[in-house]
């Protein structure tokens, strides 16, 4: 892990920080003591310079006897034993050096008359750069943390995402691949034209990529596919009307989306009904949304075909993990239409 403080623009404050100490180490000899002035910078340059060096390292120290859980003790004795001999050694280290510069007794004396400033300035020093140091790492864990559990939020909402898709996947195919069956017998050659277009359409949407969006316009070629699929069954009595503009078709929409609005209003509209069964799509920007509406006719006195709502039920939900919204998809019954309309945040 980086340290903190070196190799950044907070070097720079460090020192200006420890400059400012020293400045005022320096004003308290010499104007409140009345020491000589050139003691009184060189005690505050010596005292000071080489706890700003010692406080540097503490980062290390701190970093290693970091508490796993708060309430093991064993940490905070290693640094408060580590504390101790730090003030040891940083008091000795600069009255030695002091000694050497100024060989006066007067001065030795007055070291030593000061040793206990020294020791509870440094141990002041020392306990405020050690809960510094704890306050970067607490927050760079915390970080962290939040940033595996947005990864694991992620993987999860994709996992599930997955998982929505293949419901929708199989269950068409599975309706095509009994369609196919019934026409191998009664229709071969509109057999073999349905395994064609099924082949290009699975081809579509086995090989998209993990993007989960799209722009519209590739989502309406898809549509286009899947209903020559589906004319091949119905012919005549199926008709598929779009109204989308090139700016329309250049927005994003997640992939897939759109496939199991025309497949809900195909199995609740066309087989339902021996009339022909219009379906309109319009899309339109508004407010910083794309809008699409889906619209279908239905026979009002044909029995409801039963089901497992798995089409409306999983667009709500891959838009809500999607988006972070639940109304972004709704949906009205006028007299004989059905209509479906999506919101999708650009």
């Amino acid at each position: 892990m980086k340290h903190p403080i070196l190799g950044s623009i907070a070097t720079a404050y460090y020192f200006l920080i420890w400059t400012l100490i020293g400045a005022v180490h320096f004003s308290l000899l010499y104007f409140h003591l009345e020491l000589p002035w050139l003691f009184s910078i060189q005690n505050s340059v010596v005292f000071n310079l080489t706890f700003a060096g010692f406080g540097l390292g503490f980062w290390y120290l701190v970093r290693f006897s970091f508490p796993k859980d708060i309430t093991d003790g064993k940490p905070f004795l290693t640094l408060a034993g580590a504390g101790i001999i730090t003030l040891f050694i940083w008091i000795l280290l600069c009255t030695s050096l002091l000694h050497l510069i100024q060989p006066n007794e007067e001065y030795r004396q007055i070291l030593d008359d000061a040793l206990l400033y020294y020791i509870i300035s440094g141990a002041f020093y020392y306990t405020v750069i050690v809960l510094v140091y704890y306050l970067i790492l607490y927050n760079q864990n915390l970080h962290q943390q939040r940033n595996r559990q947005l990864q694991l939020i992620a993987e999860v909402k994709e996992a599930e995402l997955r998982m929505l898709k293949s419901q929708i996947n199989p269950h068409f195919i599975f309706n095509s691949l009994n369609s196919i069956n019934s026409l191998t017998l009664s229709d071969p050659p509109k057999a073999r034209q349905m395994i064609i277009n099924l082949s290009s359409f699975l081809r579509y949407s086995i090989g998209k990529d993990n993007k989960e969006t799209n722009n519209l316009g590739r989502e309406l070629e898809n549509i286009e596919l899947y209903l020559s699929i589906e004319k091949v069954r119905f012919g005549s009595r199926l008709t598929f009307n779009c109204n989308a503009t090139d700016q329309c078709r250049e927005r994003t929409i997640p992939n897939l989306l759109l496939q199991p609005l025309l497949e809900n209003a195909i199995k609740h509209g066309v087989q339902e009904s021996l009339d022909t069964i219009n379906i309109d799509l319009e899309a339109s920007v508004s407010n910083g949304s794309l809008w699409i509406t889906i619209r279908n006719n239905f026979d009002r006195e044909a029995v409801p075909r039963k089901g497992a709502g798995i089409g409306l039920k999983s667009i709500r939900q891959r838009l809500s993990l999607i988006y972070g919204r639940d109304d972004l998809i709704k949906y009205r019954v006028i007299e004989d239409i059905f209509e479906v309309t999506l919101e999708i945040p650009q």
